[in-house]
This record gives C-alpha cells, sequence and structure tokens, in this order.
C-alpha cells in the first residue's frame, strides 16, 4: 500500500485525516497538532491494511 502524506492545517482538535483509495490512502496531518511519526502510527491503527501488507510513504507537497 502507499500513504500519500501531506501536511496541511486542520481544525484544532483534528489532528490527522484520510481516506482510503483502493491500495492508496491519502492522508494530511497537522503538524502543529501531531509528529508525523504519530501520524503514521495512527493511520496504521485506523487502517489496519497497512501493517498488514505493508506500506510506502510518498510526501506530498501541499
Amino acid at each position: 500500500m502507499t500513504v500519500h502524506l501531506e501536511r496541511a492545517t486542520l481544525t484544532d482538535g483534528v489532528r490527522v485525516v484520510h481516506t482510503v483509495q483502493g491500495d492508496r490512502v491519502r492522508a494530511a496531518y497537522d503538524p502543529r497538532q501531531i509528529e508525523e511519526s504519530a501520524a503514521l502510527a495512527w493511520l496504521c491503527i485506523r487502517v489496519p491494511g497497512l501493517v498488514r501488507n505493508g506500506f510506502t510513504v510518498q510526501h506530498v507537497a501541499a
């Protein structure tokens, strides 16, 4: 699976948003509220296929 990850300014209290599109996860995290590593850990909990199938991260320019 591939995680397309970008930084974004999100609403306070919303640290990460994501959508699953087949074998691709598009996600944005707010670096003011959460570190990238914690955002990836959160995604692994919310999308168990990432752990089961392995994943790569592509950083997307906002």
